[in-house]
């Protein structure tokens, strides 16, 4: 009855607004003015929210996968070689290492052969012991040939010991050589010589000191100074003294991107028993190094001091991987010097007779090649040069006797170099090495010939080792003559040479091991030098002890 009353009364509250608003419309017509309106309110508006239904949700475990997975590994292959010889690099300070306590840091290796050879060589250190490793080296060797006065022999001591910092590594070495000859090339039908007139022995002493960063620095730079002072001497009284100082460094200034400079500075002095002679050579090589993975540059510039004369001589080398690891264009533009100083002469031709003063040789070469991997077996390398030297000594023969040499400087001499080297390796167990060099001399200026250069040389190297336990190595050799003038100027040709060396060695446990090495097994006797004939055949063989 209520809800019948309350509809009523909307109703008519429904008419009653209507006539209102049709009666303010008319109104509305005749006056502008907005009058004032009621609104009366019955009640709040109160929304409502459906109840929501609660989702019942129930975990299982997924079903089990018995399907076994195929595995597929794509390992590449590890592209080894064993011909490239980097630049020898200083070990980082690291922890200790306990894999290999159970070697031997000491061993005695001697030996004895024909031509009244002993042989004795003496290893003894402190192993990787850090922070501080020492060593001594010992070597010696002595042969009597054939022939009268064929005789030499050779010393070597060396002390050498290293130091391990938090941050650098300092090393020093003290070395003593003794290299003992006799002038044995002459006519022995003709010529009775004695033994003063034909001895000769020089001596080397020789300490070096060094350092280098094995932590980055605030600034950087990487740097390893080297200093080098030889003492080198004959019992004719000459002697030569060198101060050698070497400082290279580096810094990275973007990635991938670094400056270099390094600066050696050589000065010997020569007294001999008329003459004193001074030769130095300073260089300083900045240059600007970009390496990426396939691609190398090192563009920089030699500006080189020797004797009171300025070089300013080219530095850039260049390799680009036309197919990664497989081709690889490597080509350059490099000049530098070569000091020629009494000892170095004498490591090249140890028959020399007197030193005169010599202009050091400046060597610049262009050259490009190829060299990569073939497969994980296969490498090569291949050069093709441009040489050109200028002051380069040559070596020809002196005396009445023709026994010692002296040296001929030629101003200009140039060169077509080819080189190559094809090398394969299976597992470390077998190793061969096939290399060759050829030089094709011409333009002489001041030489007839190129007096005493070897023009071609190529050897086939190789080595198999058996069950850990038997090492076996050979060296097959070929070697061109020579030209040298006789007594009238006239030019003559050396004989060449194709020989074999072969060596092999024993293991019999972990302190002892046997070897036995043999030299020009061909039994070729061919001269390096004009008049001095080799050996030929030599066999050398001995025990190892490690302790």
């Amino acid at each position: 009855m209520q809800k019948r009353i309350f509809s009523i009364l909307k109703i008519s509250g429904l008419v009653s607004c209507m006539l209102l608003i049709l009666s303010q419309s008319s109104m509305a017509q005749q006056d502008t003015t907005i009058q004032q309106q009621t609104i009366d309110i019955y009640n709040t508006y109160q929304p409502v929210l459906r109840a929501a239904a609660k989702l019942n949700l129930t975990a299982t475990l997924p079903r089990l996968d018995t399907v076994r997975p195929r595995m597929v590994y794509n390992v590449p292959a590890q592209n080894l070689n064993f011909t490239y010889e980097p630049v020898p690099l200083r070990p980082l300070a690291m922890g200790r290492d306990t894999t290999n306590e159970g070697m031997y840091n000491n061993y005695i290796k001697a030996g004895f052969g024909n031509y009244q050879t002993p042989f004795l060589q003496i290893g003894l250190s402190n192993g990787r012991s850090l922070p501080f490793q020492y060593g001594l080296n010992f070597s010696h060797i002595s042969s009597q040939g054939n022939i009268e006065n064929q005789n030499y022999s050779k010393d070597h001591l060396l002390i050498h010991g290293q130091y391990f910092s938090a941050t650098h590594e300092f090393h020093g070495n003290v070395t003593y050589d003794r290299h003992g000859i006799r002038y044995y090339g002459y006519d022995h039908d003709t010529a009775k010589l004695p033994k003063s007139q034909v001895k000769q022995a020089y001596n080397t002493i020789s300490a070096e000191f060094g350092l280098s960063n094995t932590a980055k620095n605030s600034v950087g730079i990487n740097y390893q100074p080297n200093l080098t002072i030889t003492s080198f001497s004959d019992i004719h009284k000459r002697r030569e003294s060198n101060f050698l100082i070497f400082i290279p460094a580096q810094k990275e200034i973007f990635k991938d991107i670094s400056i270099v400079a390094d600066f050696t500075g050589s000065f010997s002095t020569f007294t001999g028993q008329y003459n004193t002679y001074n030769n130095n050579l300073m260089a300083f090589h900045p240059a600007v190094e970009i390496n990426k993975p396939n691609f190398f540059l090192h563009a920089g510039i030699n500006p080189t001091w020797t004797n009171n004369k300025f070089f300013l001589l080219p530095d850039i080398v260049n390799e680009t991987d036309l197919i990664p690891d497989k081709l690889i264009l490597s080509s350059g533009w490099i000049s530098y010097f070569d000091q020629n100083t009494y000892m170095n002469m004498v490591k090249e031709n140890p028959f020399l007779g007197d030193y005169a003063n010599s202009l050091n040789t400046r060597v610049e070469e262009k050259y490009t090649g190829i060299k990569g991997t073939i497969n994980s077996h296969f490498t090569y390398n291949t050069k093709f040069s441009f040489v050109e030297y200028h002051n380069r000594p040559l070596f020809v023969n002196d005396s009445i006797y023709g026994n010692t040499f002296k040296t001929v400087n030629e101003a200009d001499l140039k060169a077509y170099q080819l080189h190559a080297e094809l090398g394969y390796i299976n597992n470390e167990g077998f190793q061969l090495k096939l290399s060759g060099n050829w030089f094709n001399y011409f333009k002489e200026q001041t030489a007839k010939e190129p007096w005493g250069l070897r023009p071609f040389e190529a050897s086939l190297s190789g080595q198999y080792i058996i069950a850990e336990k038997l090492r076996l190595t050979a060296d097959l050799y070929a070697l061109s003559g020579s030209f040298y003038p006789d007594s009238l100027g006239n030019s003559h040709k050396t004989k060449g040479a194709f020989d074999l060396n072969a060596g092999a060695s024993y293991q019999i446990n972990k302190q002892f091991s046997i070897w036995l090495n043999g030299n020009n097994l061909f039994n070729s006797h061919y001269e390096r030098w004009h008049n001095y004939q080799s050996l030929g055949l030599n066999v050398l063989g001995g025990i190892m002890i490690k302790f």
